[in-house]
């Protein structure tokens, strides 16, 4: 399961990197837009929104997804048997670390999100070739928010397996009674 959540990861990335692609690629923020590229941006403009209301949509879906099995996780799995174990007097210390920092993480990424996908759909309602400035700053400001919901996506995965090792230390004490 996390292998396929790390792949749906990959494939949201490449996704987002082909839409910023298609708009061009623009040295620094800091330097001025050539003319080239501001003729470039308003040529490929429907394509590009295409684009990224594709991603938008996807996003969506793939967020819902992901955000129930996250949610899963922390409710269904790992609170149950921390609450099971502390209820039968085990020290489970470590993995209520483990859980403390995956259940941040899921509120940050829930929080990330939110951000990203306010400023997509705040790209989407630029007129490209009217304002295409406008336009590339919000969708680099967007790849950069979405960039931070893959750092907490991989921070869950981490999590996920951090727990894990935690429990195999946990049920291997438990079973040899050291």
């Amino acid at each position: 399961m996390i292998k396929n959540i790390k792949l749906v990861s990959l494939g949201v990335l490449a996704s987002a990197l082909c839409a910023v692609a298609l708009i061009g690629t623009i040295h620094a923020q800091s330097a001025p837009m050539t003319d080239a590229q501001i003729a470039r941006i308003r040529l490929n403009c429907v394509s590009a929104k295409n684009t990224i209301a594709q991603l938008h949509a996807s996003d969506a879906l793939l967020r819902v997804n992901r955000g129930q099995i996250y949610e899963s996780m922390t409710t269904k799995l790992m609170t149950r048997f921390n609450d099971r174990a502390s209820s039968n007097h085990y020290d489970i210390s470590g993995l209520t670390l483990a859980i403390q920092n995956y259940n941040s993480t899921l509120t940050a990424f829930r929080a990330d999100y939110q951000v990203y996908e306010e400023q997509l759909s705040s790209a989407l309602t630029i007129d490209c070739t009217k304002e295409p400035v406008a336009f590339y700053d919000a969708v680099s400001l967007a790849r950069t928010q979405r960039s931070q919901v893959h750092v907490d996506v991989t921070k869950l995965n981490q999590y996920i397996d951090d727990y894990d090792t935690v429990l195999n230390v946990f049920i291997s004490s438990e079973v040899t009674g050291k």
